[in-house]
């Protein structure tokens, strides 16, 4: 892979304002980002390009929710992906059904941008297969 490959996210946020911010800080850490606002799109680019890292949030509009997690697992092109999901739901449910599902992270919004970034970093280095739960402080 190239060293630029190496660090791929795709982002999957369909709050545009956060997607900006997040896109412009992971850009600053020398991501090279790719964006989708729903897991249809996110599922065919993830595909399509060479993604280390996924960051999503658990429900999607386009009512395919909690779906894309599990999607990415079940592509065997994709299970080496780490994905982080940064969601607004801070359920044990929701928490634990993501975690089942092949997240390798999870942050409860509003989350640090930092915080986020630091995680993001992690996980994109990271070549283990543990997975882990991270909750964001309040």
């Amino acid at each position: 892979m190239s060293g630029q490959h190496q660090r791929t996210v795709l982002l999957v946020e369909p709050d545009a304002r956060l997607r900006t911010e997040w896109r412009a800080a992971l850009k600053g850490i020398g991501f090279h980002v790719r964006e989708s606002a729903d897991g249809v799109s996110a599922l065919r680019t993830a595909l399509a390009s060479e993604v280390t890292l996924l960051i999503t949030e658990l429900y999607l509009p386009s009512g395919s929710e909690r779906c894309l997690v599990r999607a990415t697992r079940k592509e065997t092109a994709l299970r080496r992906i780490k994905i982080l999901v940064v969601s607004g739901h801070s359920s044990d449910d929701d928490r634990a059904w993501a975690l089942a599902a092949g997240a390798d992270a999870y942050l409860v919004k509003p989350v640090p941008l930092g915080r986020m970034l630091q995680i993001s970093a992690g996980l994109a280095t990271n070549r283990t297969q543990s997975r882990g739960e991270v909750r964001a402080s309040r």
